[in-house]
C-alpha cells in the first residue's frame, strides 16, 4: 500500500464532513467569501461546508479542482473519494491559528497511517498539504499535486 493511499484515508477522515484570478499578496488575511468568488469566476465549483475535525474559525471551503473522473479500483470500499477531485480549505482568524490547524491535521494523518500499519514522517505528510497566511488546505485523496496547489493559491483573497 502506498503512503499516499494512507494519507488519503486520513484526509477522508478529516473531511467527513484559478488559473486567471491572480494572487492576493497583501498583508491582510484571506477570507472564504473572496476566495470562493475568485474560484467560481475561474470556473471551479466551491462550496462552504462544516468540518467537525478541522472547524476553522473563518469557515471551510470544498473546491472541485477537476471534473475528470478516473476509474475507481474494483476493490475500492464504498464511499471512496475519487482521486484528484477536491481541495479543502480551512480559514482561520490568524496565521498562528492556521499553523495550529496544520499541526492537528498532520498529527491526525500520522495517527491514521500508523493505525493502518504505515509509517510516515511528519515532514512527508507536511509536504502534501498547504499553508498560506491564515488558510490551511489539503486534498482528501492524498498529497496535493502542483496543479491543485496552484489553482488554490491563485485565488486566495
Amino acid at each position: 500500500m502506498r503512503v499516499a493511499a494512507g494519507v488519503a484515508a486520513c484526509a477522508l477522515l478529516l473531511t467527513v464532513g484559478a488559473t486567471s484570478c491572480g494572487g492576493g499578496h497583501g498583508s491582510s488575511l484571506y477570507t472564504l467569501a473572496a476566495t470562493k468568488s475568485c474560484l467560481e469566476k475561474a470556473g471551479y465549483r466551491a462550496d462552504t461546508l462544516a468540518n467537525s475535525s478541522l472547524p476553522g474559525s473563518g469557515g471551510n471551503l470544498r473546491v472541485q479542482v477537476s471534473t475528470a473522473v478516473p476509474p475507481l479500483e474494483p476493490n475500492a470500499p464504498r464511499g471512496t473519494v475519487v482521486p484528484d477531485q477536491y481541495v479543502f480549505l480551512v480559514f482561520e482568524g490568524s496565521p498562528a491559528e492556521a499553523l495550529t490547524t496544520e499541526n492537528k491535521a498532520i498529527t491526525l494523518t500520522r495517527r491514521t497511517l500508523f493505525d493502518q500499519g504505515i509509517s510516515a514522517t511528519r515532514g512527508y505528510v507536511k509536504r502534501g498539504v498547504g499553508l498560506a497566511r491564515n488558510v490551511f488546505f489539503y486534498s482528501p485523496s492524498g498529497a496535493l499535486t502542483p496543479s491543485q496547489r496552484a489553482k488554490v493559491e491563485r485565488c486566495l483573497r
